[in-house]
């Protein structure tokens, strides 16, 4: 995300922005704010306080400490078409390309989704403690978007990843600049 112009990207104004976990850092202007763990609310909760955009979770303990929006999860595969649901996917990436759809996303572009951690991990450095996903949870997460990508391909919902040298196989890859037009 360190090497992404999110400039570039805040200049296309029509689209909605979810940012998940730590990125709402890196785009302060972001519509959405999207952590599913308590954990992760309890260490950055309250510098989060400070996003001005809607703040979501699937967490009932943390939607009420920190007055959250909540969405229901489900441990199902694929997309979750429950109006208030996703499928966990077993990350909030996966969450929250489902909570783009039910937002009513039609088109959809990753960015950040790299799936491994060649480069380091994540751009503000790996999380401590129980937030910390083993290589092994990476690759399931892989696998997991699979079946995501194929529900929303036959619903029309066109996604593009947009994440340079990203493992994720199951979206058609293209410059930021061009998923965008």
């Amino acid at each position: 995300m360190l090497q992404v112009d999110l400039a570039h990207l805040r200049r296309f104004r029509s689209w909605r922005v979810i940012a998940v976990n730590n990125t709402w850092e890196l785009v302060p202007w972001a519509d959405v704010l999207y952590a599913c763990d308590l954990v992760w609310w309890e260490r950055y909760g309250d510098r989060a306080s400070a996003f001005a955009g809607e703040r979501w979770t699937m967490n009932s303990a943390a939607a009420l400490l920190y007055r959250l929006k909540k969405v229901g999860k489900r441990d199902g595969q694929g997309l979750c078409p429950d109006r208030g649901y996703v499928n966990t996917g077993g990350n909030g990436g996966y969450q929250a390309v489902n909570l783009a759809y039910h937002f009513g996303a039609r088109r959809i572009v990753l960015l950040g989704f790299d799936m491994h951690r060649n480069n380091g991990g994540h751009w503000h450095g790996e999380h401590e403690d129980m937030l910390s996903a083993p290589d092994s949870h990476i690759s399931c997460w892989v696998r997991m978007f699979e079946p995501l990508a194929r529900d929303l391909m036959a619903l029309g919902v066109d996604v593009v990843n947009a994440t340079p040298g990203s493992a994720l196989p199951w979206f058609p890859m293209k410059p930021m600049a061009e998923a965008l037009r």
